[in-house]
């Protein structure tokens, strides 16, 4: 069921929010953290609400979001509470028996801010950097989200990453690293498209299957 209210985007401290002008235990039988579709205008996204207690919840607004909307406005917003939030592999068109492609090279692209993890997406895919943040999304990636688009790819990896915390370590033949909080690319003995890493600031990494 979709539910329809009018209300605005407020903020407390680096947090945005929009208050649920409506009892939402009793309007949906739901109770905890729920999941749920919202549509504010042409923007849409998913998220779980945040119970503040008594029926009384927040839908949290992003920054992307805050990117599209306005603080204070008065906006019509649609909620349709869903079972689970989408993964972004969920529909994808590739496995891991039928990669989007082998790996046995890498075409470089250049380092660009606020897409590091994209980038090593697109390097390992072969695929345009514009269709990874499509399926990702703009600003700084998770490794949550690096790993669904790995599994969207069909892109094979090992199932731990190793953390390092700053000791010495041999990095495998290709993985994704986190190096003072960026993600690149390792790929046969060097870092894809940036230069003058200090690899004393490498905390871990996920190597990345080629064969």
């Amino acid at each position: 069921m979709v539910y329809r209210f009018t209300a605005g985007i407020h903020t407390e401290g680096n947090r945005s929010f929009i208050e649920i002008p409506f009892n939402v235990w009793e309007e949906t039988d739901l109770k905890g953290n729920i999941p749920c579709r919202i549509s504010i205008q042409e923007y849409s996204f998913e998220c779980k609400l945040i119970p503040k207690g008594n029926g009384r919840y927040f839908i949290p607004v992003s920054k992307a979001g805050l990117s599209e909307l306005t603080l204070e406005k008065e906006y019509e917003i649609e909620m349709e509470p869903i079972a689970s939030l989408s993964r972004i592999n969920h529909d994808s068109p590739y496995s891991v028996e039928n990669p989007v492609r082998r790996i046995d090279s890498i075409r470089a692209i250049p380092s660009q801010n606020g897409l590091c993890g994209q980038l090593c997406i697109a390097m390992l895919t072969d695929v345009p950097l514009s269709d990874v943040v499509g399926l990702i999304g703009k600003g700084k990636a998770s490794w949550s989200k690096i790993l669904e688009a790995l599994d969207y790819y069909g892109i094979s990896y090992a199932s731990k990453a190793v953390y390092t915390k700053g000791n010495a370590c041999l990095l495998p033949e290709c993985c994704i690293v986190n190096n003072d909080n960026r993600f690149l690319l390792w790929y046969k003995g060097s870092f894809c498209g940036v230069q003058d890493v200090d690899p004393k600031n490498t905390k871990s990494y996920i190597e990345i299957f080629t064969e």
